[in-house]
């Protein structure tokens, strides 16, 4: 039995979304570059080392926080702004700590990345 023109047509169609689908599933997902930052008492704020990961913002934030709990550190909410590449990273990262040193707050930069935080843990 053959299929009308317009089916076939369909059909080849649903099948290369399909094929697609399974390609960008197998596929891993692009890291994101980020660092996190979080105010701290008396005009302080804590950034992290810059990294690169796949991990959920609400999870990155909650772990950085939870460092900072663990290191008796007073902060505000977190946030850990993302970047395409390392470079553009690196340069929103400098200017965070440019603006802040100028504006007076003290910046204290803390060697942490997820996977540190991670294995130290263990």
């Amino acid at each position: 039995m053959r299929l009308p023109l317009q089916s076939a047509a369909v059909l080849k169609v649903a099948a290369f979304g399909a094929a697609t689908g399974l390609a960008l599933a197998a596929t891993p997902a692009a890291a994101d570059w980020r660092y996190c930052l979080a105010r701290g008492p008396s005009r302080t704020v804590y950034l992290s080392a810059p990294f690169s990961t796949v991990a959920a913002m609400p999870a990155l934030d909650a772990a950085f926080g939870s460092m900072l709990d663990r290191t008796h550190r007073a902060h505000d909410p977190v946030q850990c702004p993302r970047a395409e590449d390392a470079a553009a990273l690196r340069a929103m990262r400098h200017t965070a700590l440019r603006y802040n040193r100028q504006d007076g707050v003290t910046v204290v930069e803390i060697d942490w990345t997820p996977d540190r935080d991670a294995a130290a843990k263990r």
